[in-house]
Formats: structure tokens, C-alpha cells, sequence
């Protein structure tokens, strides 16, 4: 019953940090929990824990939530504080998935107004960023480590998101039964939307954890040309892309089996 559930490890004292790596390693994500962080470890030494945590996170490709007292004034005030504006925008430039809210949607006073600024402040951070050198870092990292060994869905990743900049792609689309080709991609940081075509809830719950990944259930697989063409007639349709745009895709070949993602192709949108 218990397959295929994803395992956040919480980061909450210097113990973790210590230990921050072979933690890491058998997560599926991390929460950087900031205020019990924040009596264990010297205050001012949060940002730099949270920064080390994050940035670790995303080279592994894995989810990081950072949470705790984002907004915490909003549990009694209509409007954040400028510091807590900057928290929140400043976690999302360092390349953070999620940001949590807690006690202020838990007993606020203004939940929907809270949730509504945190979403606009995230909107407004993320446009700021320079997508070509988010890639070029987590390129050059990727390359650069020392235990490096290229996979080909490693490398296919890398290169949906070269492409989808290169050529200014509307979306990137890919298909994935476990959700592991749409993880690639987002650790790139494209500056397009990842559609993640899935046949399973599951992984299509568990990708709304990864920053710019947008699932999509199908009820079945089989026939990859059929499934990217019709989904983007749909998306054409719903007004996320027009007839014209560009998207890059990838996914396996008709005879591979789930995690072995090795095509890269390139359509031009159309209406059904």
C-alpha cells in the first residue's frame, strides 16, 4: 500500500546539516523547516543553511520546500511585512520548489489573502531570473562533479531545455510513467512551462512538489506521436499555446520501458 510514496526529510537541527548529504541521497525531497532550525543552530546562520540545502537540492534534481514564518504577520495583518516579502521572493531565487505556508493559513486571519500574496510574490521573483544562466549553472555543476556519469535521460533533459531556449519554445511537453523525465527537466530551470503527460495520479500529484512542471493524466501510453499531437491540439484549444508555437518534447521509444526516456523531437502546434 505504501508504494511509490514520496519520502521529505525535515532539516531542523545541526545534526541534519551535518548529515545534510547522506540524508539527501535516500529522500525523494527536503523541507527546510526554519524555525526549529533557527533554536538549534545560531540564527544568523539559517540563511546560509537554507542556501546550502537548496542549492544541494537542485543539483540533485530532488523537491525542497522551504517553510516557516514566511508571512507569519498575516496571521493577524491583512498585508506582509517588506522583510517578509523578501524572504519569500529570496527563497525563490535561490531555486527553492515550494514555499510553505502554516500558522498563517492554519489560524490567520486572512488565509485566501495570504495564499494570494505568497502566489504573486513567487510570480513576480520568478520573473526576475535569468533562465539561459540558471541552465549554464546547473550544466556546468552537472558536468563539473566528481562522481559525474552522464545518463541519457540526463543528457536528454539537458538538451529539452538548451533547445526549448535556443529556439524560444512556448512549452516543453514530455511523457513520463513515473515522473522522473519531468524531475530532469525542472532541475534545468526552463523558462517555459514543462507540460508532464502521465497515465498515473500518483506521479501526477507528486509533480506539483516540482517548480514549473504542470501534469496532465492520459488514460494510456501507448502511440507517443498520438499523444503529443492531441495534447497539444488541447492545450491550443485552452488557450495555453497558439497554433504556430513551438514545443520541444521527449519521451521514449515505443519499445522502452518507464525511466528510459531518449527522444528529443520538435512539433509546431495545431489545432485538432
Amino acid at each position: 500500500p505504501c508504494r511509490g510514496i514520496m519520502t521529505f526529510s525535515k532539516i531542523e537541527s545541526q545534526e541534519g546539516l551535518d548529515n545534510f548529504d547522506e540524508i539527501l541521497e535516500v529522500s525523494d525531497g527536503i523541507m527546510v523547516a526554519r524555525g526549529d532550525l533557527g533554536i538549534e543552530i545560531p540564527i544568523q546562520q539559517v540563511y546560509l543553511a537554507q542556501k546550502m540545502i537548496i542549492d544541494k537540492c537542485n543539483q540533485a534534481g530532488k523537491p525542497v520546500i522551504t517553510a516557516t514564518q514566511m508571512l507569519e504577520s498575516m496571521v493577524v495583518n491583512p498585508r506582509p511585512t517588506r522583510a517578509e516579502v523578501t524572504d519569500v521572493a529570496n527563497a525563490v531565487t535561490q531555486g527553492t520548489d515550494c514555499v510553505m505556508l502554516s500558522g498563517e493559513t492554519a489560524k490567520g486571519a486572512w488565509p485566501v489573502q495570504c495564499v494570494a500574496m505568497m502566489a504573486e510574490i513567487c510570480r513576480t521573483a520568478e520573473s526576475s531570473l535569468d533562465h539561459t544562466q540558471e541552465y549554464l549553472r546547473m550544466r556546468s555543476y552537472t558536468i563539473e562533479r566528481k562522481d559525474y556519469a552522464t545518463t541519457i535521460q540526463e543528457s536528454v533533459a539537458s538538451s529539452v531545455v538548451k533547445t526549448g531556449l535556443d529556439i524560444d519554445a512556448s512549452i516543453v511537453c514530455v511523457l513520463s510513467h513515473t515522473g522522473a523525465t519531468a524531475r530532469n527537466v525542472a532541475k534545468y530551470k526552463p523558462h517555459q512551462p514543462c507540460i508532464c503527460i502521465t497515465p498515473s495520479d500518483q506521479t501526477a500529484r507528486q509533480l506539483c512538489l516540482s517548480r514549473g512542471v504542470f501534469p496532465r493524466v492520459v488514460g494510456s501510453m501507448i502511440g507517443s506521436e498520438q499523444i503529443l499531437n492531441h495534447n497539444c491540439s488541447k492545450l491550443c484549444e485552452e488557450g495555453v499555446i497558439r497554433e504556430g508555437d513551438v514545443v520541444v518534447c521527449s519521451h521514449g521509444d515505443s519499445h522502452s520501458s518507464p525511466g528510459s526516456t531518449s527522444v528529443l523531437k520538435v512539433i509546431v502546434a495545431k489545432p485538432a
